[in-house]
């Protein structure tokens, strides 16, 4: 390895991070260990004596994939008081550097999302969260706007991929396949959007995306990580991110909305709505991936046919 690439490699960088704070100098120099993370993101647990620290280097498309790192700095603090995320020890945003305490426990298997106890705990997680006062600082994530962003950064490489065409079949480029999908679904999600905005709810502190591999549970407590997509937006969200990623049932549906807040004003179709709206950004987000890296995006185009294929079904 030349001593260039040794520079430039994500370990290089984190080190070079960690020394540049205070908070986390000591850790610059500290043994680390890859931890499984994002697409774009490289992690890490350091060790430093008996304490463990998860690190975590942002990833340069993070922005263009609807992260604000300045406001998840500041969310990350005011949910690390809570108790629902891990203690806070740095957060760049110039750097994408992130150091939380790291939490000694496992996330959960796709079957633990399933689990009646789990799915009442994950409720009252998002009861605490959403009681929270949002503070100045945090971004507004409205998924409507989300998705024609995603839908404009599609038509952007399209438009690209066409300019740049020298002859022959382009029937399978991704890009195309990908444009295609948005086609089909736009209607679907209209259709979803235009139902949640005629409701209307109160803004409230949200994380957004509730895969089972953002659960920790230490045996006492369920920590909540990755606030990457939080923001201040519809309660509702949070509810569909969790219920679509896993894939729930009619009736798992009812049974996290009776968790959530028995009589609350959610009713069933609204969340059926909101499901289909975060299935909407969902696809759009695997789609424009796939287009952007057509030789490691193989998984999301293939997780992107999937639910454009369940959202179009939904429709008829």
């Amino acid at each position: 390895m030349s001593e260039t690439s040794a520079t430039d490699s994500p370990e290089a960088r984190v080190r070079a991070a960690l020394a540049a704070h205070a908070s986390t100098r000591s850790l610059a120099e500290a043994a680390l260990e890859p931890v499984r993370g994002g697409l774009s993101n490289h992690t890490w647990q350091a060790g430093q004596g008996d304490h463990r620290y998860f690190v975590r280097l942002g990833g340069p498309e993070s922005e263009t994939l609807g992260v604000d790192r300045a406001s998840e700095r500041t969310m990350l603090a005011i949910v690390a008081a809570a108790g629902l995320a891990p203690r806070l020890l740095a957060c760049d945003p110039s750097s994408g550097l992130l150091v939380t305490q790291f939490v000694m426990g496992p996330p959960w298997r796709r079957e633990d999302a399933h689990e009646s106890r789990n799915i009442e705990r994950i409720a009252e997680r998002l009861r605490v969260l959403h009681q929270l006062d949002p503070p100045s600082g945090i971004r507004r994530v409205d998924f409507a706007v989300q998705a024609r962003n995603l839908e404009t950064q599609l038509h952007a490489l399209a438009d690209a991929c066409q300019a740049g065409r020298t002859g022959g079949d382009d029937a399978g480029n991704p890009i195309e396949i990908a444009v295609a999908s948005v086609a089909a679904i736009r209607r679907v999600a209209d259709a979803a959007f235009d139902r949640l905005a005629s409701r209307g709810s109160r803004p409230v502190l949200c994380h957004n995306d509730l895969h089972h591999l953002n659960l920790l549970d230490d045996g006492i407590r369920l920590w909540i990580v990755d606030w990457e997509y939080g923001g201040i937006g519809d309660p509702l969200f949070d509810l569909a991110s969790y219920a679509c990623q896993h894939e729930f049932t009619v009736d798992e549906r009812a049974e996290l909305l009776d968790a959530y807040a028995a009589g609350s004003a959610f009713q069933a179709p609204a969340l059926d709505a909101a499901c289909a709206a975060f299935d909407v950004v969902q696809c759009l987000w695997y789609l424009l991936w796939a287009a952007r890296n057509p030789g490691s995006g193989v998984e999301y185009a293939s997780r992107a046919e999937v639910l454009a294929r369940r959202l179009t079904a939904a429709r008829s």
